[in-house]
């Protein structure tokens, strides 16, 4: 991710989003216990806020869980791709 990545534009922090979209589209989250880029409670809160459908917390996952817990996000797609 270090090689890929961009540092952010000012556009980024400064310019209007729009309507959130998880406000109209179904939503499913998933995060790590021991993320130390974004504190957990504001995840929770995050799910919380979106109506998440299904919200997996991965014991012991950092900020990165899609490459630490691959299977379990890979699970959670599975199950979202699938939903009703």
């Amino acid at each position: 991710m270090a090689s890929t990545q961009r540092p952010i534009a000012e556009a980024a922090l400064n310019e209007a989003s729009g309507a959130p979209a998880w406000k109209s589209t179904p939503s499913w989250f998933i995060y790590g216990d021991r993320d130390l880029n974004i504190p957990p409670a504001a995840l929770s809160f995050m799910a919380n806020r979106a109506n998440s459908k299904e919200t997996v917390v991965v014991n012991g996952a950092s900020h990165v869980v899609m490459v630490s817990h691959a299977d379990a996000v890979a699970k959670l797609i599975d199950r979202a791709a699938t939903a009703p």
